[in-house]
């Protein structure tokens, strides 16, 4: 079976059967129609309008009496209170939204009605045969093609980073045999189509934040016109249709360059096109290769390649990082904005990035924060009175840090900077880059400046500090205020606060002293470190949510958010830490006993714990169930509804099921990696191999076993030396690897 196409035998009959292409900047969903083709646009910038200044005035004020209401346990006031002081004015951030529809109308009789237009909106080519649309994940292309009247039809459409446009290429096996009648849409939001050229189109949009898309076509034995907003190409051997979007977040002249990119592309050859296409996305595809020797796991092998394919479709150096449904959002008002919902779902969506050898296509999170970052030392400011930098559970383009919607369990938690800012740790454990580290080291302290300012003594044991107000990702508690025992939200800290802000500060005081930036500040966050708490366990044994017991409203709840510490994060281990995580495997199967993991990235989620916990049957359980109720037609992650971070963290889950990588310190400073090889095997991945696989330590590796037993292991020290620490089952080795050198270890 083929693991690197995606094939159907017909049509896509909605969206979520459609196929995408991406260059990290465009995107398009292809339904491949044979007699009239949708194509749903994507340009990454083209968001609902500009930056605003959403910052509560209130909120200083409210603070100490939300804290104090909080103390005294009055949290139904406290919550009240909160919601009018602490909500953003106006609550919505900026939403991502669809540039359109790009339909092509397809007859060979040359009469194309349309879909609007009554009587002649039906079918104009009725039984084909030998249909089949694939998406080649290998080149980054997909194909149409389906036989009529003896002709062959054949599409072929990418998006080409190095050209910096969408190119669909129409052929037809009989000459002459190619007509059609294309046009872009946007509903009402659209103001104005015009001709531009007899060649050339386009669609324009002045409100929020404009933009302009437009297509123009290259046809070979036939002719071209453009009227009004069609272009039709009648009686062709060969046409071309280039597409491009452009918006004014980034040129100001966006309908200038969008042309000027059409008009100097559109003039090489269309093999060429292609090949610098190919070749250029085949420099981040072929960096990595999976493979499982077994005919039942080839869908496995499918997804995996399937979910590298959308990293390097939706986020590349220079563009905006992959939101909630990477760069594909048929929306104008999509679920939840299609944001950057930063309490877990935008940081899922690079869990796996550095992993897959993909390290680059992290750097578009990396200018969100440093876009966020004057924004939110501004809400820092102005609503808590407090030095440093700050966001709450959602982004967007702009870095908008103020607290979006209304919403008790998730819009007023303060920790989204906290978590988004670890990703440059996690980059530096994976590069070691040090001028990477020196950078990007001012988002880390500043981001432990707010807290140094915000914390406040625990009402419970002032030994601690905690974050107050609070909440644990979108769950609520159960609390008895006046009998009422109703369910809560806000609280004085929280599991995941506690473990978050411990690697936080504990990381930026380590990143210090690599880079040799020592103050004040630095001083003052080695005094916090000891007073913020470790995970805990509750009465029962689990991982305390709270810093309190309470009974979680759902107990069955999507989020792990007390799980932090066992992923991402490396806290809490099997061999470090073996009570902590004997605690969160309980609390990991209460969860999932009740019914939890019922959307995609929660799932994921679940295969990464249950892989840190080296249970490999259980990860492998809930990949099956991904699989099973959690996965469209199109391999497209179902949130509900179509999220991408449930296959960007079912990829990362699929890496830690074979190799994990912790980077650690000996007492001299020199890091040192430990490598656990084939931890989470499931029995029935007899065979198989994980090659170009990068690990902590800025090391590569590639793995082979037979027989549920490690065959094969080469390390590559990718330019520095390292210690490793190798484990494998009851094997421990130490090795040590030189500058840019290969150890073959079995």
């Amino acid at each position: 079976m083929e693991t690197k196409t995606i094939s159907f035998a017909a049509p896509a009959r909605v969206w979520e059967e459609a196929l995408p292409v991406g260059n990290g900047r465009l995107g398009a969903m292809i339904f491949g129609i044979p007699d009239r083709e949708k194509i749903q646009l994507n340009e990454d910038s083209i968001w609902s309008g500009g930056y605003r200044d959403r910052n509560n005035p209130s909120a200083r004020e409210a603070l100490p009496v939300i804290r104090s209401l909080i103390r005294e346990r009055r949290i139904r006031a406290a919550e009240d209170l909160c919601i009018e002081a602490f909500s953003g004015v106006p609550p919505e951030q900026r939403v991502y939204q669809t540039a359109g529809e790009l339909s092509v109308d397809f007859s060979t009789e040359g009469f194309f009605g349309h879909e609007g237009s009554g009587t002649r909106n039906g079918p104009l080519i009725e039984d084909v045969c030998n249909y089949q649309r694939t998406l080649d994940i290998s080149r980054a292309l997909h194909i149409v093609s389906f036989e009529w009247k003896g002709t062959v039809f054949t599409r072929e459409c990418f998006a080409s980073a190095p050209a910096g446009l969408i190119a669909l290429r129409c052929t037809a096996s009989t000459p002459g045999m190619l007509s059609f009648r294309a046009h872009l849409s946007r509903g009402i939001y659209a103001d104005r189509v015009k001709s531009i050229a007899n060649d050339t189109v386009g669609l324009l949009r002045a409100e929020g934040l404009p933009f302009c898309v437009a297509m123009k076509a290259l046809v070979k034995g036939g002719k071209t016109r453009s009227r009004g907003g069609f272009l039709t190409v009648e009686g062709a051997d060969e046409a071309i249709l280039f597409i491009d979007a452009r918006a004014s977040f980034r040129e100001a002249n966006y309908e200038a360059v969008c042309l000027a990119n059409l008009n100097r592309q559109s003039v090489a050859p269309w093999k060429q096109l292609l090949e610098e296409h190919v070749e250029d996305y085949r420099r981040f595809f072929n960096r990595m290769e999976f493979s499982l020797d077994a005919e039942k796991e080839k869908f496995t092998e499918r997804y995996f390649n399937f979910c590298r394919y959308l990293l390097v479709s939706a986020s590349r150096p220079g563009t905006l990082p992959a939101n909630l449904q990477g760069v594909w959002n048929r929306h104008i008002d999509p679920p939840w904005g299609s944001a950057y919902t930063i309490n877990v779902n935008t940081q899922m969506n690079y869990w796996g990035a550095c992993m897959c050898n993909l390290a680059e296509t992290e750097e578009p999170l990396f200018d969100l924060l440093e876009r966020a970052y004057p924004h939110g030392k501004r809400t820092a400011e102005v609503m808590y009175d407090c030095r440093g930098f700050i966001a709450h559970h959602n982004m967007d383009l702009w870095g908008d840090a103020a607290p979006r919607d209304c919403w008790l369990p998730g819009s007023y938690g303060l920790l989204g900077a906290a978590w988004l800012v670890l990703h440059i740790w996690e980059h530096y454990e994976y590069t070691l880059d040090r001028v990477f580290l020196e950078k990007y080291f001012y988002l880390l302290r500043d981001t432990c400046l707010f807290f140094t300012d915000f914390l406040e003594e625990s009402e419970n044991d002032g030994r601690f500090l905690v974050v107050n107000p609070s909440v644990s990702p979108e769950n609520s508690y159960r609390f008895s205020e006046d009998s009422t025992h109703e369910a809560c939200s806000l609280c004085d800290g929280c599991a995941m606060d506690n473990q978050i802000l411990r690697r936080l500060f504990s990381v930026t005081i380590r990143a210090a002293e690599l880079t040799g930036i020592e103050n004040e500040n630095i001083a003052a966050f080695r005094s916090i470190l000891p007073r913020l708490m470790e995970p805990r366990t509750d009465p029962n044994g689990r991982i305390a949510e709270w810093n309190e017991y309470f009974e979680e409203v759902e107990p069955g709840h999507r989020h792990f958010s007390h799980l932090w510490a066992l992923f991402p994060g490396d806290a809490v281990t099997i061999d470090e830490t073996p009570t902590l995580a004997s605690a969160a495997r309980k609390s990991l199967e209460k969860r999932l006993a009740n019914r939890g993991g019922g959307t995609g990235w929660s799932l994921a989620w679940a295969i990464c714990l249950f892989a840190r916990l080296h249970n490999g049957e259980q990860a492998l359980s809930c990949l099956y169930r991904l699989f099973n109720t959690s996965t469209f037609p199109n391999l497209f992650n179902i949130g509900p509804p179509f999220q991408i971070d449930g296959n960007f963290g079912a990829m990362a889950g699929l890496v830690l099921m074979l190799v994990q990588s912790r980077l650690r310190f000996q007492p001299d400073g020199k890091p040192f990696v430990v490598v656990d090889v084939l931890p989470a095997l499931p029995e029935s991945w007899t065979n198989g191999f994980l090659k170009g696989v990068r690990l902590k330590g800025n090391l590569s590796a590639d793995i082979m076993w037979r027989n549920g037993r490690l065959a094969s292991l080469t390390l590559e020290s990718k330019g520095c030396d390292i210690q490793a620490n190798i484990r494998y089952a009851d094997m421990e080795r130490e090795f040590f690897l030189t500058k840019n050198s290969f150890l073959r270890i079995l």
